[in-house]
C-alpha cells in the first residue's frame, strides 16, 4: 500500500458519497448506520474520534435548536404535547428531530476524512479533478482564512478581558456591542490582509497563462480506484434503493 493512500481524490467521492447519502434518507435508522460506516471510515483512516467528539460538542446548541423546530413543525405520529391549539411535541417531530441530527453529525464525521491532506495537496486534487486552478487556489485561501480569523477574534476577547470587562455579567445589550466592536476591526483586517494576497499573487504572474504546472502530479493507485468503486457502487445502489421506494 502506498504512503500516500487515499489519494485526495479518493477522499473527495468519498465525502461526498456519504454527504449525499446523508441529504437524500430520512429514517434516523439508516442514517444511524451510515453515521456508523462514517464512524468505521475515520477508525480505518486513523484519525481520532475524539476531534469528532469536540466538533458534535461545539455545535450542541445548534443541534438543539434545529431538534427543538423539527419537533414544533413535525406534527405527525402520537401527540405527546399540545397547548394552545398547537401540537408542540410529537413522535413524528422527535423521528425528524433524530433524523437532523444523525444527518448533520454524519456530514461533519464525513468532513473530517479530509483531514488527512494538506492544502496543498487539497489544491492539487482539484486541478487534477478538472476544476480550474483560480477555483482551487479560492478554496484554498478561504480554508486558510476562516482559522486566521477565528484567532483574531478570539485574541480581541482575551484583550477585552485583560482589560477588566466580564462579558458573562454585562448585559445583553453591551454584549452586543461589544462584539459589533469586535467584528468590525476584525473584518477590516481580513480585507487588508486579502488585498495584499492578491497584489503578490498579480505580482507572481497568477492567471497568466490558462493552465500551471506542478510539481507533483500523482496518479490514482489499485487501492485508489477501489475505493472510488466501492463509494460509487455503494452510494448508486442505496440511491436506486431510495428511488425504489425500498427505503426512506
Amino acid at each position: 500500500m502506498r504512503a500516500d493512500f487515499p489519494d485526495i481524490r479518493s477522499l473527495f467521492i468519498l465525502v461526498l458519497v456519504l454527504t449525499t447519502l446523508a441529504i437524500l434518507l430520512n429514517s434516523p435508522l439508516f442514517l444511524a448506520a451510515l453515521l456508523l460506516a462514517t464512524i468505521v471510515a475515520l477508525l480505518a483512516a486513523g484519525l481520532p474520534l475524539a476531534q469528532l467528539g469536540k466538533i458534535l460538542w461545539r455545535y450542541r446548541w445548534l443541534f438543539f435548536i434545529l431538534a427543538l423546530v423539527q419537533s414544533l413543525t413535525e406534527g405527525s405520529g402520537q401527540i405527546l404535547w399540545q397547548g394552545w391549539g398547537y401540537v408542540l411535541l410529537s413522535t413524528g417531530g422527535l423521528t425528524a428531530a433524530l433524523a437532523a441530527l444523525l444527518r448533520i453529525a454524519v456530514i461533519l464525521a464525513a468532513v473530517q476524512l479530509l483531514s488527512l491532506r494538506d492544502y496543498q495537496q487539497l489544491v492539487r486534487g482539484l486541478a487534477q479533478m478538472g476544476a480550474p486552478y483560480e477555483l482551487a487556489f479560492m478554496v484554498l485561501l478561504a480554508v486558510r482564512f476562516i482559522p486566521v480569523l477565528a484567532e483574531e477574534f478570539r485574541n480581541s476577547l482575551v484583550a477585552i478581558q485583560l482589560r477588566g470587562v466580564d462579558l458573562r455579567a454585562i448585559p445583553l445589550r453591551e454584549k452586543v456591542r461589544v462584539y459589533s466592536s469586535i467584528l468590525m476591526p476584525t473584518t477590516a483586517g481580513a480585507l487588508i490582509r486579502s488585498q495584499r494576497i492578491a497584489v503578490a499573487m498579480e505580482a507572481r504572474a497568477f492567471r497568466a497563462y490558462p493552465k500551471r504546472t506542478w510539481l507533483e502530479w500523482p496518479r490514482l493507485g489499485a487501492g485508489d480506484w477501489a475505493l472510488i468503486a466501492l463509494a460509487l457502487g455503494i452510494g448508486t445502489g442505496v440511491t436506486w434503493l431510495k428511488i425504489r421506494g425500498f427505503i426512506s
